[in-house]
C-alpha cells in the first residue's frame, strides 16, 4: 500500500545521495548553507566546488568535507546535532551489540508461545547473558495473567533451570551448555490499575528479580489523574520498570495524556526505569521523550515485549528507537552485566 521513489546514481554520488534523502529537510538546509558559507554547492549529486566534484562518493566525506563529524541517520533532524558535530562532540550511540539481555518476554504460562526453557534457549543463541520472565499478572484476565500462587510455582521452574545451566545442562539433556554464566531472571509485568495500586501483593512482587509496571485498562483517564495513577505506582518500592510508558500503538492508539515532565521528575527520585518497547506497533517511548529523559538523567531499558521467539530480533528496531533519542549505553541498563543490573534494581 505504500508508493516507492528509487533513484538510481552513479557510484560516485552513491554517498551524496544517501545522504540528502536521509533525515529531514530542515536538517539538509542547514548543510547546504554551510557549503554555501565555504564557496561549495551540495546536492544529491555531490559536493561542488564550481564545476569540479570534490566529495559524494561517501557520507562520511561529505561531512568532513563541510568540516563535520558524520552524523548518523537517526540523528539528522536539526534539533542540536549540527551544532555538535562542528564541535566534535557528538554522542556514541547505543548499538545493537551492546544489548546484553531483555526483561520483556512472555512466555506460555501467559499469552506467550514458547516455554520458558524454549525462550531462554533463544536467548542463549543470540548471545544474551540473560532474560526475564515477566508474564501478565492476574488483571489481565485475557492473556491468562497470573495470580500470586502461580508467580511462586513459575519461581520454582525458574529456579529449577538456573540449576540445570549452572550445571552446564539446559532443561533437555540433549541441549547440553558448557561454562555458561546465563541467567534467567524472574519477573511479571504486573497492571497499574485505574487508582495506582498493583494487581499482585508487595509480599509476592518483593520475592521476583524485578517487576516491570503497565497501564493495561481505562487508557481515557484525564491527564492529572493518569499522571497521578503512574507516580503511584512509580512509588511502590516493588517497581522497577514501567512499560510502554505512553500507551500508543501506531496507526491504532494515540497516546494517552501524562504530564511527562512530571513523570520523569518522579522517576529520577524513585529510581524508576523507563521502557523504550521495541514492538514495532509501540516504539514507545518515542523519540523525543526518549532524549527528554535521557537529558533528565532516567535510566532506561530495550525490551521486545517478546510473545514468540521470533519476536526477539525486534531488539534492533528499539535499538533504532534509542538512537534517535541521542541514548548512549549510559542511559540503557540491560547493557549491563547480570550482577550489576539486579544490584541498581529497586
Amino acid at each position: 500500500g505504500f508508493d516507492m521513489d528509487i533513484r538510481v546514481v552513479p557510484r560516485k554520488s552513491y554517498g551524496a545521495a544517501l545522504q540528502y534523502f536521509t533525515g529531514s529537510k530542515e536538517h539538509n538546509i542547514v548543510l547546504r548553507k554551510i557549503a554555501i558559507n565555504k564557496g561549495l554547492k551540495l546536492s544529491e549529486y555531490g559536493l561542488f566546488r564550481g564545476v569540479k566534484m570534490i566529495a559524494g562518493e561517501s557520507e562520511k566525506e561529505i561531512y568532513e568535507k563541510l568540516g563535520l563529524q558524520w552524523i548518523p541517520p537517526e540523528m539528522r533532524e536539526n534539533t542540536g546535532e549540527i551544532g555538535a558535530a562542528l564541535k566534535k562532540q557528538l554522542p556514541k550511540l547505543i548499538e545493537l551489540k551492546d544489548i546484553k539481555g531483555d526483561l520483556h518476554y512472555h512466555s506460555n504460562w501467559d499469552g506467550g508461545t514458547e516455554s520458558i526453557e524454549e525462550m531462554a534457549e533463544v536467548a542463549i543463541k543470540m548471545g544474551y547473558e540473560y532474560i526475564g520472565i515477566s508474564d501478565h499478572t492476574k488483571f489481565l484476565r485475557i492473556e491468562n495473567g497470573l495470580d500470586e500462587k502461580q508467580l511462586a510455582r513459575q519461581r520454582k521452574e525458574i529456579e529449577k533451570l538456573n540449576s540445570c545451566l549452572r550445571q552446564g545442562f539446559g532443561g533437555r539433556a540433549k541441549f547440553k551448555i558448557k561454562n555458561l554464566k546465563f541467567r534467567i531472571l524472574h519477573g511479571c509485568e504486573a497492571n497499574i490499575l485505574a487508582d495506582g495500586s498493583i494487581d499482585i501483593k508487595d509480599e509476592a512482587l518483593a520475592k521476583l528479580d524485578f517487576v516491570i509496571a503497565g497501564v493495561h485498562s481505562q487508557m481515557k483517564m484525564p491527564k492529572e489523574k493518569m499522571t497521578e495513577r503512574i507516580i503511584k505506582a512509580m512509588e511502590n518500592p516493588n517497581v522497577d520498570i514501567i512499560s510502554h510508558p505512553t500507551g500508543r500503538i501506531l496507526k491504532q492508539r494515540d497516546e494517552y495524556e501524562i504530564d511527562f515532565a512530571k513523570i520523569l521528575r518522579v522517576a529520577k527520585e524513585t529510581g524508576t526505569i523507563l521502557e523504550i518497547n521495541a514492538n514495532p506497533y509501540r516504539l514507545d517511548l518515542n523519540g523525543q521523550n526518549i532524549r527528554r529523559a535521557k537529558e533528565a538523567g532516567v535510566k532506561m531499558i530495550i525490551n521486545t515485549d517478546a510473545h514468540h521467539k521470533d519476536h526477539l530480533r525486534l531488539m534492533e528496531y528499539g535499538v533504532s528507537q534509542a538512537r534517535r533519542g541521542w541514548a548512549e549505553k549510559g542511559d540503557i541498563i540491560n547493557v549491563w552485566p547480570v550482577d550489576k543490573l539486579l544490584e541498581m534494581l529497586k
